[in-house]
């Protein structure tokens, strides 16, 4: 099955990427184009500013965003009313933008858009579930730089992620960078049916401890960042997982490592694995001194798109960082300009 064929089997898709200029803009281009004669009612939109010709941090020429006659967009009123294509307006919604609200049309005509979507996970949900009912056989969302956490499971029940050569001038550094992301991304989650049963009252909360015996202890935090020791404190020898819903540090683990053997016989299990920010040497530690990171819920990453030419004006043959990728990871790894 190639990727497309991958994509289509789902209703939402989300193209995040691990730095600018992978190819994510290009990625979704790709899907947009070769979905003409698969009779497909897409749905765009973006978290963040895209589509636009120019990179407004990079000052580099970026691929503009081509829709075909029939394709639904959510983006703000402003770039709606500036785009050439001709629209038929299906709702303009409350959310704001620094552009105004978000318009929801559909293209009467093929043309050129940009996109700037709701910024916010729980109004991207919604902009998605609104492109579904309008008629969208598959919604897209165009990611922005680190915004990583638009990859999770409760937006889109799918994800492409796209990296490349810029994030490295060395290729097996690059090599090691993009399979490590892709592997965190892949985290398998936790497989234990009472732990879930005692997980739906929890969810609401920041962080918590379950016990051996599933008896559970909250943690009173408003946030995971700078909580780590708050946390711990409360660990004991009963303590089997320790939950949370929220983002996962280097300074997160660290105090973990610090505090000893405590977390050894216990399991992080975080919400889906967008919310984890470790740097690989801090990751590697901590497992290799026995401790344990699952998700609770597992992001369905199907695909990773490799651009393999940097802004910064050098480039890694195609097909051998493919290849080298490919050997590391089970999931398909693609270029787009070369299929």
């Amino acid at each position: 099955m190639n990727i497309l064929d991958e994509i289509l089997r789902y209703n939402s898709l989300s193209i995040i990427g691990n730095y600018k200029n992978v190819g994510k803009t290009t990625t979704l281009n790709y899907i947009l184009k070769e979905s003409i004669n698969k009779n497909i009612a897409l749905g765009i939109t973006s978290i963040g500013v895209d589509g636009e010709g120019l990179d407004v941090v990079t000052k580099t020429q970026k691929p503009r965003i081509y829709v075909n006659k029939g394709t639904i967009i959510a983006t703000a009123a402003n770039l709606a009313l500036n785009s050439d294509i001709t629209k038929e307006i299906l709702e303009m919604t409350s959310i704001t933008t620094p552009m105004g609200n978000i318009v929801i049309f559909r293209s009467l005509s093929d043309g050129y858009i940009e996109l700037a979507g709701p910024s916010i996970n729980t109004q991207m949900k919604y902009i998605c579930e609104k492109l579904k009912y309008y008629g969208a056989d598959l919604s897209m969302v165009d990611g922005a730089l680190s915004r990583k956490t638009l990859g999770s499971p409760s937006i889109t029940d799918s994800t492409i992620f796209c990296s490349g050569a810029v994030i490295d001038k060395d290729l097996n550094n690059a090599v090691e960078k993009i399979v490590y992301d892709a592997n965190i991304l892949s985290l398998d989650k936790i497989n234990d049916k009472t732990f879930y049963e005692v997980y739906e009252n929890l969810k609401t909360y920041k962080a918590c401890l379950i016990n051996k015996d599933y008896s559970f202890k909250l943690i009173d935090i408003k946030t995971t960042l700078n909580s780590s020791k708050e946390i711990i404190k409360e660990i004991d020898e009963n303590t089997k997982y320790v939950v949370v819903n929220g983002i996962v540090s280097n300074e997160f683990i660290n105090d973990f490592i610090k505090n000893g053997n405590k977390y050894k016989d216990i399991t992080i299990l975080v919400s889906d694995s967008t919310k984890i920010f470790l740097d690989k040497e801090i990751f590697d530690k901590f497992i290799k001194l026995k401790g344990n990171i699952k998700v609770i819920n597992k992001v369905n990453l199907i695909g990773l798109s490799i651009n393999p030419t940097s802004i910064e004006g050098y480039n890694f043959d195609n097909k051998y960082f493919l290849e080298r990728i490919q050997k590391k990871i089970d999931i398909k790894v693609f270029n787009v300009l070369d299929m």
